[in-house]
């Protein structure tokens, strides 16, 4: 069965350099990724399998010694039931430990040396989840928020506040539906949006662009303004990086086969 390649593929590093957790994990989500990071390799064996075509970037400088690293790699790549593409993150700039990995085991997502600095690495793992299609069709990293607590909408009509639930949002908008009887209107403007994402606070603006009926109520489409400024949506970033990692982060620790919440 192929891939649905309108979904974004999941983005893993495995036991992540602490430079790469304070530097670049939000941004590559700022940039529309599926990343995660993960913490455990026996449990990653075999919850990354579950997975279609999904990336892993390892750290090779930590936790394994450099032979057990390579047969776990080798063992991954080599796997009839995975399909992960793999690269690897590290220090040591040996020439023949890269050549191991780049012609002996054939790492496709390449040999990372993070003494490069962090801009140049950064720099390498965009265009490698470029070239791999990591983003997939869609153009906007999308979080379903159905079942989230403490996570909805309050928002301003004449002299009334109302509440919102929200279905699923992204950096550009959101789906919700509202606990009122009155409809709104397609192109209604809503100037006076207070986002509450795990509890923390976002004021945004925004036209209604459409809606559609459904058992849970009436679904409306909010497209947020395009002068969002970019505290705001790197609050909303902030919180789809949350809702990412937590639920990796359940995944690990559950025996069932992974759900994901990221579009």
């Amino acid at each position: 069965m192929e891939r649905n390649t309108f979904l974004s593929k999941k983005v893993f590093f495995l036991y992540p350099h602490s430079v790469i957790q304070q530097g670049l994990m939000q941004e590559l989500v700022a940039n529309e990724y599926s990343i995660y990071l993960v913490n455990d390799h026996k449990r990653f064996r075999e919850v990354v399998r579950k997975f279609e075509e999904p990336i892993v970037f390892f750290n090779i400088d930590e936790n394994l010694k450099a032979e057990e690293w390579e047969n776990y790699i080798s063992e991954m790549i080599n796997s009839d039931d995975n399909s992960a593409m793999t690269g690897v993150l590290t220090y040591n700039d040996d020439k023949e430990l890269a050549e191991t990995y780049l012609m002996n085991l054939g790492v496709p997502c390449g040999f990372i040396k993070l003494k490069l600095g962090l801009e140049q690495s950064r720099g390498i793992i965009l265009k490698t989840l470029e070239a791999n299609e990591a983003k997939g069709r869609r153009k906007y990293l999308r979080i379903d928020c159905w079942s989230l607590q403490n996570t909805e909408i309050n928002v301003k009509f004449g002299e009334n506040f109302f509440t919102g639930r929200i279905k699923d949002i992204s950096s550009v908008g959101m789906a919700v539906v509202f606990d009122m009887e009155q409809q709104l209107q397609k192109n209604m403007m809503l100037n006076d949006i207070q986002l509450k994402l795990r509890g923390k606070i976002a004021r945004v603006s925004g036209p209604v662009i459409g809606s559609r009926e459904t058992t849970d109520g009436i679904i409306y489409v909010v497209l947020f303004d395009q002068k969002t400024d970019s505290a705001k949506r790197t609050r909303i970033y902030g919180f789809i990086y949350e809702t990412l990692q937590d639920e990796i982060n359940q995944i690990m620790q559950s025996r069932e086969g992974p759900e994901s919440n990221a579009e």
